[in-house]
């Protein structure tokens, strides 16, 4: 599961999940929010993002956007670092995400507001061997978000992003539990965020009218 979208149909809120594979597991997703539908396209791309603009707009006007979609792999040190996975982690993590800002936040400005919520990484802000493309990704992420949130503002248009830790999920799950263990002592909690911690964040800066141009972190203190 990539991206998450909220639109409002007629009174009613409905929520779009955007899937580029895991259709399977979109679906499921799917038959247990009411009212949920499910996008399959590659967000990578300008016709992907569109098409996802697209289906979404034929079910109402879009209230909120929760740019979700990334990958962290491959891990390469820095005099490792090979040209294709940069451009591939800066086309997912970055690229997509600000342009579907730039498609949605435009729609939104037109309806008078909404809400974007960007997700970044504790890592934008702490160095960890092999991730010098993904924290150049979210950091520019970071920029960006407060970049719009900034010109977006006076059009009723808030613009947020959430920087959460190691997190508990598949993605994670086959991170050597020597390697576990030295993040976990890293934080200060000495634990790791649920995928619920990082969704109670998201859903607190969409809650919110007040708050535009934050950067909420849900780490457990890593990045302190």
């Amino acid at each position: 599961m990539a991206q998450c979208l909220h639109e409002r149909s007629r009174g009613r809120l409905r929520l779009a999940l955007h899937c580029r594979a895991g259709v399977k597991e979109a679906a499921e997703l799917s038959r247990e929010i009411p009212g949920s539908f499910v996008v399959q396209t590659d967000l990578v791309s300008a016709e992907g993002r569109q098409t996802l603009f697209d289906k979404v707009r034929k079910e109402g006007d879009v209230s909120v956007l929760v740019n979700s979609a990334g990958i962290d792999k491959p891990y390469e040190p820095c005099l490792l670092l090979r040209e294709e996975s940069f451009d591939r982690m800066l086309a997912v993590d970055l690229k997509a995400p600000v342009f579907l800002m730039k498609l949605f936040g435009k729609a939104m400005a037109g309806s008078g507001g909404g809400c974007i919520v960007n997700v970044s990484s504790a890592l934008a802000r702490q160095a960890l061997t092999g991730c010098c493309a993904y924290r150049a990704a979210k950091a520019a992420l970071e920029a960006c978000t407060l970049q719009f949130a900034s010109e977006l503002g006076r059009s009723g248009v808030r613009v947020n992003a959430v920087a959460p830790g190691f997190v508990e999920t598949p993605m994670t799950a086959d991170v050597p539990e020597t390697v576990r263990a030295q993040i976990r002592s890293g934080t200060a909690l000495g634990r790791f965020a649920a995928p619920g911690d990082v969704a109670e964040a998201v859903w607190a800066l969409v809650a919110n009218d007040s708050i535009t141009g934050a950067v909420v972190p849900v780490d457990g203190g890593m990045a302190l």
